[in-house]
C-alpha cells in the first residue's frame, strides 16, 4: 500500500466522485480507478458501492476513513521535518476571493517568498461559498474570504480586517440612493458569489424589483459596465475606489448606511497548521 492510494482515497471520499478526485489530484479516472482497486485487493474488501452513478461507502471504507485522515496528517508532518534544519519548507494551498486577491494578497504573498522561498504555493480564486466547501473537501489548506462573517461549527474563523461595500451608479443618473433605485438595472456578480446573495436580498428587503439585470462573473466587468452607465451594483469599497476618484461611477446612499463585510481567513477546524501554513497567518496579521 502507498500513500498516494490512500490520499487517493479521501479525495474520492470527500469529493464523493472519482472524476472530481481525478481533477483535483491532476491524475486520470484510470490511475484513481487503479488506486482504489489497488487499496481494495490489498485490504481483501469493498471500499465502496458502486450505484450506478453514484458510490457509497461501504461499512468497512467508513471505518477506515478517520485512519486514513489521520496517516495522512502525520504524513504531512513528517513531510515537514529535515534532519540537517528546521527551513520552512512544504505546500500551500491558497483558495481566495478575487477581490482578496487583487486588492490584498499580492504583499502578502510577495513577503512570504521572499522569507520562505523554498515553500509550494497554489493559489484557487473563487466564489467564498464554493471556497468553503473546497475546504471542508480538503483542496485547499486556508481560504481568504471577503463576505458576512462565516458561522460554520467545522470551521476556524480569524477576521483580518472590516471591508465597506459602496452602493455605485453612472454619473449621469439623475438618482442619489438606493431607495429610489426601482426599475433599474441591477448589475450582479455569479448565484454563488456571497457579494451577489447579500445584494438581491437587500434589494428585496426594501422592495426593488430584481427582474431587471445582468450578471457577470467579473468584477472589473461590473465596474465597467456601471461606468458606462448600464446600472447598478454593490461592490466592496476597495475596489471601487479608483473609479471613484476618477469620478467615473458615484455612490448611492442609503438609509441603513453603508453595509459592511470581513475579511477573514478560514481553516477546517480538524486541519493541522504546518509550520508553512503558520507562517502564512503570521505575514498576513503582521
Amino acid at each position: 500500500m502507498e500513500i498516494r492510494q490512500f490520499l487517493t482515497f479521501k479525495t474520492v471520499v470527500d469529493l464523493k466522485s472519482f472524476t472530481k478526485a481525478a481533477q483535483a489530484l491532476q491524475y486520470s479516472q484510470a490511475t484513481i480507478t487503479s488506486h482504489i482497486q489497488q487499496l481494495e485487493a490489498e485490504m481483501k474488501t469493498p471500499l465502496f458501492d458502486r450505484l450506478g452513478k453514484k458510490i457509497e461507502l461501504t461499512n468497512f471504507g467508513r471505518e477506515l476513513y478517520p485512519y486514513v485522515e489521520e496517516l495522512l496528517t502525520a504524513y504531512e508532518k513528517i513531510q515537514t521535518i529535515t534532519s540537517e534544519d528546521h527551513r520552512i519548507k512544504g505546500d500551500l494551498r491558497l483558495g481566495a476571493s478575487e477581490t482578496m486577491t487583487v486588492y490584498k494578497l499580492g504583499p502578502i504573498l510577495s513577503e512570504y517568498k521572499r522569507r520562505y522561498p523554498e515553500v509550494n504555493i497554489s493559489l484557487i480564486n473563487d466564489d467564498c461559498i464554493n471556497l468553503r466547501g473546497r475546504l471542508h473537501a480538503g483542496e485547499i489548506d486556508l481560504a481568504i474570504v471577503l463576505e458576512p462573517k462565516v458561522e460554520d461549527p467545522n470551521l476556524t474563523v480569524e477576521v483580518y480586517s472590516e471591508e465597506p461595500l459602496v452602493f455605485i451608479a453612472g454619473t449621469d443618473l439623475p438618482i442619489s440612493s438606493v431607495e429610489q433605485a426601482g426599475g433599474e438595472c441591477m448589475i450582479f456578480s455569479g448565484k454563488e458569489c456571497s457579494l451577489r446573495r447579500f445584494f438581491e436580498a437587500y434589494l428585496v428587503g426594501k422592495g426593488i424589483d430584481t427582474s431587471n439585470k445582468l450578471e457577470f462573473t467579473s468584477m472589473e466587468a461590473i465596474k465597467q459596465c456601471v461606468a458606462n452607465g448600464l446600472g447598478i451594483s454593490l461592490l466592496p469599497s476597495i475596489s471601487a475606489e479608483a473609479l471613484l476618484r476618477e469620478h467615473k461611477v458615484k455612490t448611492l446612499s442609503s438609509a441603513e448606511g453603508d453595509p459592511l463585510f470581513y475579511a477573514q481567513v478560514v481553516y477546517h477546524k480538524n486541519k493541522w497548521l504546518s509550520p508553512a501554513h503558520r507562517k502564512f497567518m503570521e505575514c498576513m496579521f503582521e
